[in-house]
């Protein structure tokens, strides 16, 4: 980390600065546009009161009273509160009770527009240099993620439909409930980590749930995966081989295996490896037994199961179709954090230091577990 330090007091000392700049002008806008909205509201009151005067009518004073009301609590729980947009659903973390996926209020169109241009200034000054201390001749998409069809090969999700657009579109016609699947994502990078071409995204999967009719009528919501989905060459593999994270319970990962080998083509029966500390994190699932142990050799159990211990997270990969599909379960990766800029609090720009630490020690960790899986060797040994 020392190191990296460094690189940012040097390689990305401009970088910042720029950055800084932007966040300062960015902040002083949305001060700018917050005043315009309250000159605006004070001009409308005024000429209302004026007219209202003009005809001494108290209902119409009740009306300006109510209506300035709920219009000062919606406004200000808008602009003020930041609960409502700390999507309680996308938890992640065991041990941390303040990993939420924070979304900057849409205060104005304007502000909307200025918001998302700082964030696609962060991650093309900020981020993407850091990626590329991992990741060589990468192309780097930030408004990109997978297709579905990628999440649905890996298998690492049995409860997804395989047709989800088919789904969500024979469950819109259901009258009193429904069932609904959102993907959404960013930050798509292809690139090449050693010998290997990977690929990967920060990926959201979740399901809305809509049941009963009228008043007894509610909407709620699924986490599926938050995190980072990650696909790597891994080369003649003729079977399925998958790896559920204990951490979700061994009954979970034995009816995710159930509902796999409903579909037709597929058959995994549960394999136990020797190596306890493995054993403890990790279920193993596989249609070839022996190809299951020769990927996973004692080497390579070791390295994940140090991993497993040293990170608590959900951890889920599969071995198909020459790939290797990994998906963990980190919070909010490629987004810097904007809650300073907020009204009423006051900006921090360390945060903007902090933001690219944070991508180091994200990035470092996809690439420990490149190395645990020895993909590199892997290739080179065929």
């Amino acid at each position: 980390m020392s190191e990296f330090k460094t690189y940012l007091k040097t390689d990305l000392s401009k970088q910042i600065e720029i950055l800084k700049d932007k966040k300062v002008n960015l902040k002083n806008y949305i001060r700018k546009e917050i005043l315009r909205i309250f000159i605006i509201y004070l001009t409308i009151n005024a000429i209302y009161i004026l007219v209202t005067l003009s005809f001494m009518n108290g209902f119409w004073f009740f009306i300006w009273f109510v209506g300035n009301f709920f219009f000062t609590i919606i406004f200000s729980s808008k602009l003020f509160d930041t609960s409502g947009r700390m999507k309680s659903f996308r938890k992640v973390s065991i041990n941390s009770k303040d990993d939420f996926y924070f979304e900057f209020p849409k205060i104005t169109k304007n502000v909307n527009q200025k918001v998302n241009a700082y964030l696609l200034d962060c991650k093309k000054l900020l981020f993407k240099p850091i990626i590329e201390l991992f990741v060589v001749n990468i192309d780097y998409l930030p408004q990109k993620f997978f297709r579905y069809e990628k999440v649905i090969e890996s298998n690492l999700f049995p409860g997804l439909p395989e047709d989800i657009n088919k789904y969500n579109k024979e469950n819109n016609n259901k009258i009193n409930s429904y069932s609904k699947f959102h993907f959404e994502g960013s930050d798509a990078v292809q690139g090449y980590f050693g010998d290997n071409y990977i690929e990967f995204c920060e990926l959201d999967i979740s399901e809305e749930k809509e049941s009963g009719a009228g008043e007894t009528s509610g909407t709620t919501y699924r986490e599926i995966f938050h995190g980072l989905f990650l696909i790597a060459d891994y080369k003649n593999i003729q079977f399925k081989t998958i790896l559920q994270s204990e951490f979700l319970g061994s009954l979970k990962s034995e009816f995710d295996m159930f509902s796999l080998n409903l579909r037709d083509e597929i058959k995994l029966k549960r394999i136990k490896l020797q190596n306890l500390k493995f054993n403890k994190h990790f279920s193993v699932y596989s249609e070839d037994d022996i190809e299951a142990r020769k990927i996973l050799s004692p080497v390579i159990l070791e390295n994940l199961g140090n991993f497993a211990e040293e990170n608590n997270m959900t951890i889920k990969l599969s071995f198909i179709n020459n790939q290797v599909f990994i998906a963990l379960g980190i919070g909010q990766i490629f987004e810097p954090d904007l809650k300073d800029v907020l009204p009423l609090k006051k900006i921090n720009l360390d945060l903007i230091e902090k933001d690219a630490e944070r991508i180091y020690n994200e990035m470092s960790l996809v690439s420990d577990i490149i190395k645990d899986l020895r993909l590199n060797s892997h290739i080179q040994s065929k």
